[in-house]
């Protein structure tokens, strides 16, 4: 379309890199809480290493979209 930005080609790595790092971010937050805490449980700890993998995972793969947009 003739209306189009060209930069909104290369908003949504740059959404992902930012969500990547807040994901991680958080899974790290709820990890130390975990280990803090006086009775940890499984699902806490389960659910702090899927947000931490998802964050890693997320900001990589943008990692590598930003990179490969800028060639």
């Amino acid at each position: 379309m003739s209306h189009r930005f060209a930069s909104a080609n290369t908003a949504g790595p740059v959404w992902g890199l930012f969500l990547g790092a807040l994901m991680t971010f958080v899974g790290m937050g709820l990890w130390f809480n975990t280990t803090l805490a006086v009775m940890p449980e499984r699902q806490e700890q389960s659910l702090a290493v899927a947000s931490m993998l998802v964050g890693l995972f997320l900001a990589v793969y943008a990692g590598r979209e930003v990179c490969r947009q800028r060639r």
